[in-house]
């Protein structure tokens, strides 16, 4: 085959693939065309759903500004240069790791943040599956070359009037990196941070807060009144060596929980107890009682 021969057909081969290429797009515009022309026939054909689709999708676009936000807030989507002891910590306990390395605080401006995200990114996941349902459920509606050259993930999204950018948010990812200082290895975790994950952080972050104010409930109910009515009660002896005033008249006795705060204890009478300061700094946060 001569020369010349060779490159006519290598232009013949290239006009054929940029005219399918054009009729490609033609035809996908024509689709797209056609789905924004009879959008609110195919809407209502959506019954229920469509609507459904069309209010969270509506809502969630409102929310994405405040969402990237919170999630730069929180310092939530970043990478984190550390030792590799770390990277392999982090593996098995990611919660833990994300909270100690991130700008999440056990306060409720963390938490309230955490529940706006961990609500959006749910309503998001649970939308894009309802527009697939959508899209299934007209589909059928649609001439045949329409269902072909359709952009089809786009379809529910102008049907309900709401900005396809929602099906694009990714999830933010939390990188913990390790190189060595000669650059030669190096080794990285990454964390999706998923729906799950986002709401895992918000429990964890939630159940500390609770502990926090309960515990502070139980010591604001220490009063002098009840420290010395247990004292009255216990004869001001200690409840574990036995030692009293009346034996050490200069004796610190101190008001014990049985069952410490940390480990749910109350502040009432039957869970505190007498001890000198001695017993007390020995029994620490450990649980040793004696009924009275």
């Amino acid at each position: 085959m001569m020369r010349n021969e060779v490159i006519y057909i290598i232009f013949i081969c290239l006009g054929l693939a940029m005219a399918t290429a054009a009729l490609k797009v033609f035809l996908i515009n024509i689709s797209d065309a056609y789905i924004k022309r009879n959008r609110e026939d195919l809407f209502n054909t959506g019954d229920a759903l469509a609507i459904k689709c069309r209010d969270i999708g509506c809502k969630l676009t409102e929310q994405i500004q405040i969402y990237n936000n919170y999630i730069n807030s929180l310092g939530l989507k970043q990478t984190i240069s550390c030792s590799n002891s770390v990277v392999s910590n982090a593996s098995n306990n990611a919660i833990k790791f994300i909270i100690k390395y991130s700008d999440i605080t056990y306060d409720m401006f963390s938490l309230e943040r955490l529940d706006f995200c961990s609500t959006f990114m749910r309503n998001r996941d649970s939308l894009c599956n309802d527009m697939d349902e959508l899209y299934e459920h007209v589909k059928s509606k649609l001439p045949f070359y329409v269902r072909l050259f359709a952009t089809k993930q786009e379809v529910p999204y102008t049907i309900c009037g709401v900005d396809y950018k929602l099906a694009l948010v990714e999830n933010p990812i939390f990188c913990f990196s390790y190189v060595s200082p000669a650059g030669k290895s190096k080794h990285n975790y990454e964390i999706n941070i998923s729906a799950e994950i986002m709401n895992n952080l918000l429990k964890n972050v939630s159940s500390k807060i609770s502990k926090q104010g309960y515990a502070t409930i139980q010591r604001n109910s220490m009063t002098n009144d009840l420290r010395e009515a247990i004292k009255k009660r216990d004869n001001y002896t200690c409840c574990i060596c036995g030692n009293s005033v009346f034996k050490e008249p200069n004796l610190l006795l101190e008001v014990d929980h049985i069952i410490p705060i940390s480990k749910g204890g109350t502040t009432t009478a039957s869970n505190l107890q007498t001890l000198c300061w001695r017993c007390n700094r020995e029994k620490g946060n450990s649980i040793i009682g004696q009924d009275h």
